[in-house]
């Protein structure tokens, strides 16, 4: 049987991807001994030789508290704004849902539903398209709910001026000396951890730019490596693109490299090195080297201890975006970060 979508009546607006930051323990320690260090932040595990913190165990904690207390708010959020506009227009919630979101559900074209019976028919035998189409039409139409529902929750949040003042988690995440655009006194900044193979990381660079061209100078992006292990050529890109800031010319090697992923092989790297006007030899020796395997190494390390498990991975002022989302996902976050007093 076709898979059903279940459709609850009341869908958590917004749902962003956000990561906890554990307790901010940059304590002073002084003089203290690395035996005291281990007392404050003990081991809660051993992976070959490799300690889990107890910080580190209390970040993921933190995390699943944070993320439980979002999605809780959010559906609270959604039932009164519901309430709210159902007593404004003397009626119930449920006719309010029916009147603002099931009677704009339109049906299904038959192309839809062929669509679905052609996916699923080995595994219905004996049945037929007419005997399923109905099955099919509401499978669809329970599709299309959500987004509606969506958008008028935004209309009433828009209409009855919500704020949410409970203040996102942030993960601490350094900018080391990468690669940046924007001046450092920016509002705003932005670390984005991302694989040159991964095709995500490519899709999103149109945002990114117009992000940076909307926002000017109240957002400084910086660059970080995670290749992923799944991506055999991104270590070598990775470092090509280090060698080319070494020239300056990093944004200029990052945009061609993700303009073509299928030019990644180290002939690839250093053929665009050449097109793009770099130190020939230079920018051999340094990549043949592996001169900047270990800063490299460095992001990835870095991301990992930020909750890094994919590209691309962005923090904004600490607080995570994950995944190529679109340009509202980064707008939301950025505008609720300037308007932040005192920061």
């Amino acid at each position: 049987m076709f898979r059903r979508f279940r459709w609850f009546p009341l869908i958590a607006f917004v749902a962003l991807c956000f990561v906890v930051a554990g307790c901010s323990s940059a304590t002073s320690v002084g003089a203290s001994s690395k035996k005291d260090t281990a007392a404050l932040n003990p081991a809660v595990a051993v992976i070959d030789g490799q300690p889990i913190t107890q910080n580190e165990l209390d970040e993921r904690v933190s995390q699943q508290i944070y993320e439980i207390r979002q999605q809780a708010l959010e559906q609270m959020l959604a039932e009164k704004l519901l309430d709210k506009e159902a007593k404004a227009q003397g009626i119930t919630r449920d006719a309010l849902l029916a009147k603002e979101v099931e009677a704009k559900v339109t049906e299904p074209a038959q192309a839809e539903i062929d669509q679905v019976w052609e996916a699923n028919k080995a595994r219905l035998p004996g049945k037929t398209k007419e005997q399923m189409q109905p099955e099919i039409v509401k499978f669809l139409k329970d599709q299309k709910k959500p987004p509606i529902q969506q958008s008028f929750l935004k209309s009433l949040r828009s209409k009855y001026k919500v704020q949410v003042l409970m203040e996102p988690a942030r993960v601490n995440v350094g900018v080391d000396d990468d690669p940046a655009r924007g001046p450092a006194a920016a509002k705003v900044t932005i670390v984005e951890f991302s694989d040159f193979q991964c095709p995500f990381c490519s899709r999103v660079e149109g945002t990114v730019k117009q992000v940076m061209e909307n926002y000017k100078d109240k957002v400084r992006f910086v660059y970080r490596d995670f290749p992923l292990s799944i991506h055999a050529l991104a270590p070598k890109a990775s470092e090509a693109a280090q060698c080319a800031n070494e020239q300056g010319k990093f944004w200029e090697y990052h945009d061609a490299l993700y303009a073509d992923q299928t030019k990644l092989a180290v002939a690839d790297l250093q053929a665009t090195a050449e097109r793009l006007g770099l130190k020939g030899d230079a920018f051999k020796t340094c990549l043949e080297s592996g001169k900047f395997a270990a800063e490299v190494s460095k992001d990835m390390e870095d991301g990992t201890k930020a909750g890094v498990n994919s590209t691309p991975s962005f923090f904004i002022n600490g607080i995570p975006v994950v995944g190529a989302q679109g340009y509202e996902a980064f707008s939301e976050v950025i505008d609720r970060e300037l308007a932040r007093p005192g920061k």
